[in-house]
């Protein structure tokens, strides 16, 4: 078999070509298999002795469901005349469920011969299961068909005429296609008799509220709610009987009339509503928050749930209604109070007297109707207490995220909200601390921390979660403290929890750099203490690289920049760091008018970058890069005086640096793929390689390219996949010469590989030119006019054509600066470069090696993966779980639709038996899908690899 495929392979390299006219070439169609048709198999329902095998022979149909267009009809008229023979009423609803498949899948369908044949069926049928199954058919049908008024208004005379059938399963299908098929016109074209007719439809599904079945009680409920997404205006009429379901036995229609009530309440918020004792009215949004307040102490767990969830979405509510959810003390619940004057006038009026002595003393007592009484206080009286003391964490959850939506609109509930946001912080579960941490910073600007809530929250910075501690951190940044002493409680808990975690630093600074920009007035009278400043005696100089001192520094040259009055405190010491500080954390220290005066007005000058500035120096770069009667030689050495001038403003100009560096890349290529075909024994394969690469950084490293930079690298991309048929013909040439049949073959495998690389690229290259209109160079024409001529592609031919053009064409053209193009890069801050600690294992097992690295402007965050290569050249490419990636905090999303993320996980390292340590180089790629074949996707490095040491020791066998 080797042999025969090794025959195969070398055959266009060995075979001699004749000129003459060409043989015919036969047209070789598969024709498909019997067995494998669903029109046979119905065929073959007429055989059928018993509903067992009908049954098989249609789920048989409904698992390959390959119908010709010309069979389509005769399949349908086959099975209805098989279902209206059969007594099995299994066999029925498959026959069904096979029309709606027929109809959504096969081509050749005609939906309105479906819809006419099983309204046609189900018009006698006594099956409770096929009469749903036939509504439900009708249902997915109409949806297909939904422009035809008249059809829809048919259909939902048929559910209408089924609603009187007494199963449940039938009414909730009959419920479900009148509201999502009933025919609405767009509101300015209604006419009062359309509305009419609405409201006919409305009330129809209102009264089947009322059901016996609390299914079908469900489903009128969920019909109305999906006639409202629809665009129809429910009445607040419905109001009432729908406030009456929230006292059903079952959860399924509680929570849909909550979802009812709540949505009535909103769209109609100052209508009024009259209270149990038939005098009092309140607003009807006020009335709807209380109810769902009184559902937070319903039985059923996703009922609770839903209450707090809409609670946190009802707006306008009044604020007595608002704070009484905070506070649990006894209601009148909602009754007007009445003097005594008032209730004895009304004894009076009932004709009962008393003797004198004691006013009304023998007067009968009011009847008190059973419902009436209430043992527990109802209301909005501490609603969402109960729901952040709930025993299940879904509703703690949800109180939490809507105590939170209701405090970001209103500061007086923010204020007093406060305390229970923060008891949250001593939840059991991650998850709901998290949130309560994440709604603390949503409201940070309308609360002021206090000294007792500081304790608690503090506490909280022990959490073994690193989640919890960075969201502490967040919350921390964002939030106002009362006084002096709150903020030197949270720096001293920040400094003391920073040596427990020193893997927080990069969050801790932010933090303290935050609460700095905020408190700069409190900062103030904190400033000596904290810079260790003595007035009579000379301090030692701390050390710049501690991670306390710089939380410090951060801190207070942040508060400098908001209050100059610190300034003349600062020791020359202090001075001297901050301009360290300023160099290599720019990003955390601001810019302060201390140390040289005029390097410091000269630093702040040249951050503004001009535009206009940063083209000329473009165009000075490259104007004469593309002036064809220059040599070739003079184009390629200034060619490569621009690639060195770009790479130093991309190191100079941090704003620029993806335009540079994009440039600079394309100029490196076009010189490389210079070099390589003008070497002597054809390209070398190395060089190739490289090439590749770039121009896979080119395609997928950047963003913000132009649709004309892009056909620009897609054409130099042409080039090298011809570069590289070429070379992997010249090595199957040199390996045919050999003896090696193994090497032969495997060079035979690449030549065809690259030729079917370059037919690929040049069809998505055609296609990419035709939709950005850019026409092509006369390399491209070239490759695209050979390639239409020959129907094969076969590595020979193309190598022989591809050489003499490459070899030919002009250099390509260096696209025109494009200030708006950002580059993609990765810093890997753990594992430190500088570490060398050498990690031992046994051999054979796995050890564990904590990476963090960020990653800005990436655009699909599922495509980094780490790359492990080891010394004897193997090389893992890691998929990271995807909540290893996380945003970052300051920066989440880019103005260009990209990301920055924040990868932490643990990179697995395992080998054999070494003799002595060595280096593992660890770092962050990009997968790139190219041609989807079954290799190995490319990937694209985003930073220099860190080296770790390791030494894979031998297991000790002993006792």
């Amino acid at each position: 078999m080797a042999a025969v495929l090794k025959k195969r392979a070398l055959a266009e390299y060995n075979k001699s070509f004749q000129d003459g006219p060409s043989s015919k070439k036969l047209h070789l169609a598969k024709k498909p298999l019997i067995g494998s048709s669903a029109a046979a198999f119905v065929g073959l329902l007429e055989k059928c002795k018993s509903s067992d095998e009908a049954l098989q022979l249609l789920l048989r149909i409904s698992d390959c469901l390959q119908f010709q267009e010309s069979d389509v009809e005769e399949a349908i008229k086959k099975l209805s005349e098989h279902f209206q023979s059969e007594e099995e009423s299994v066999v029925r609803v498959k026959i069904l469920w096979l029309f709606c498949d027929i109809g959504l899948e096969c081509p050749g369908a005609n939906l309105n011969n479906l819809i006419d044949e099983t309204i046609h069926l189900i018009k006698n049928e006594t099956s409770h299961k096929v009469i749903a199954q036939g509504i439900a058919t009708l249902l997915k049908l109409g949806s297909k068909l939904s422009e035809d008024k008249i059809l829809m208004n048919r259909l939902v005379t048929v559910a209408r005429d089924n609603l009187k059938d007494t199963s449940h399963q039938v009414k909730c299908r009959c419920l479900q296609l009148i509201s999502e098929l009933y025919p609405i016109c767009p509101e300015p074209d209604r006419t009062a008799e359309m509305i009419a007719e609405a409201n006919v439809i409305i009330k129809l599904l209102g009264d089947y509220s009322n059901a016996e079945d609390a299914r079908v009680r469900c489903e009128a409920f969920q019909s109305l709610l999906t006639l409202h997404e629809r665009g129809v205006t429910l009445s607040a009429d419905l109001y009432e009987p729908v406030c009456a379901a929230l006292s059903d036995d079952y959860e399924i229609v509680r929570e849909v009339a909550l979802k009812l009530v709540w949505l009535l309440g909103n769209k109609y918020p100052e209508n009024s509503a009259t209270l149990q004792d038939g005098e009092t009215t309140i607003r009807l949004v006020d009335d709807a928050f209380i109810r769902i307040c009184s559902a937070v102490n319903d039985l059923c767990m996703q009922v609770r749930a839903l209450a707090c969830s809409l609670l946190g979405t009802t707006r306008a509510v009044s604020d007595r209604f608002l704070l009484q959810t905070l506070d649990k003390q006894l209601m009148s619940n909602m009754k007007k109070k009445r003097t005594a004057h008032e209730r004895g006038a009304e004894l009076v009026r009932s004709g009962a007297w008393a003797s004198g002595r004691r006013w009304a003393d023998d007067a009968p007592g009011q009847l008190l109707e059973q419902a009436a009484v209430q043992l527990l206080p109802g209301g909005a009286a501490g609603a969402f207490v109960h729901g952040l003391e709930d025993e299940l964490m879904e509703v703690r959850t949800a109180a939490v995220e809507a105590v939170c939506q209701l405090s970001m609109e209103n500061p007086v509930f923010a204020t007093t909200s406060l305390d229970f946001l923060v008891d949250m912080f001593n939840d059991e579960i991650e998850d709901v601390r998290l949130r309560a941490i994440d709604s603390l910073t949503r409201i940070s600007h309308h609360i002021v921390l206090r000294e007792d809530q500081l304790e608690i929250i503090l506490g909280a910075l022990e959490d073994y979660s690193m989640d919890v501690r960075e969201g502490l951190h967040r919350m921390l940044g964002s939030c106002t403290v009362a006084s002096k002493t709150c903020l030197e409680m949270c720096i001293d808990k920040i400094l003391e929890n920073l040596k427990r975690y020193p893997q927080d630093k990069r969050s801790t600074f932010r933090c303290v750099q935050r609460m700095g920009s905020k408190h700069a007035t409190l900062v103030l009278p904190l400033t000596t203490r904290l810079l260790a400043v003595h007035p009579f005696f000379d301090m030692p100089e701390p050390d710049v690289e501690d991670p306390a001192y710089m939380c410090v520094l951060v801190l207070v040259l942040n508060a400098a920049a908001h209050c100059t009055t610190m300034l003349p405190l600062f020791e020359e010491h202090t001075v001297k760091h901050y301009t360290y500080l300023r160099d290599t954390m720019p990003h955390l220290v601001p810019h302060l008018p201390i140390g040289d005066a005029q390097q410091s007005r000269n630093e702040n000058d040249e951050t503004e970058i001009d535009d206009s500035a940063v083209r000329r120096f473009f165009d000075s770069v490259l104007q004469h890069i593309d002036n064809v009667t220059l040599s070739t030689s003079v184009r390629l050495k200034m060619l490569q005086s621009a690639e060195e001038q770009l790479n130093k403003l991309s190191e100079m100009e941090p704003m620029v640096s993806g335009a540079a560096n994009f440039t600079a890349l394309f100029a490196r290529c076009v010189l490389s793929l210079h070099t390589a075909l003008s070497a002597t024994n054809g390209p070398p394969a190395h060089a190739l390689q490289q090439l590749t690469t770039d121009c896979l950084r080119l395609q997928h490293q950047f963003s913000g390219v132009s649709e004309q930079e892009t056909a620009c690298v897609w054409q130099l991309s042409l080039r090298v996949c011809g570069a590289r048929v070429v070379a992997a013909v010249q090595s199957a040439c040199v390996a045919n010469t050999g003896t090696g049949n193994s090497a032969s073959s495997a060079a035979a495998a690449a030549a065809l590989a690259a030729a079917a690389a370059l037919a690929q690229h040049a069809e998505l290259l055609d296609r990419l030119l035709a939709s950005a209109g850019v026409e092509p160079d006369p390399f491209t024409i070239a490759v695209f006019q050979q390639l239409s001529q020959s129907g094969e592609h076969k590595p020979s031919t193309l190598a022989r054509t591809i050489q003499p053009l490459l070899l030919a064409a002009p250099l390509p053209v260096i696209p025109k600066p494009n200030l708006k193009i950002r580059m993609c890069s990765a810093s890997i801050i753990e594992p430190a470069t500088d570490n060398d600690t050498v990690l031992r294992f046994c051999a054979g097992l796995i050890t564990g090696v904590a990476l963090e690295a960020e990653v800005v402007r990436v655009r699909d965050p599922s495509a980094l993966r780490v790359r492990v290569a080891y010394p004897d050249t193997r090389v893992h490419a890691l998929v990271p779980p995807r909540d290893h990636l996380r945003p970052l905090d300051h920066t989440n999303t880019n103005d260009d639709g990209t990301q920055n993320v924040r990868l932490l996980t643990k990179v697995l390292i395992s080998h054999g038996v070494w003799t002595e340590p060595c280096g593992v180089d660890i770092s962050v790629c990009l997968a790139v899908e190219e041609g989807g074949g079954r290799e190995a996707a490319p990937l694209v490095e985003l930073c220099r690899p860190v080296r770790v040491t390791v030494a894979p020791k031998p297991i000790k066998r002993g006792i």
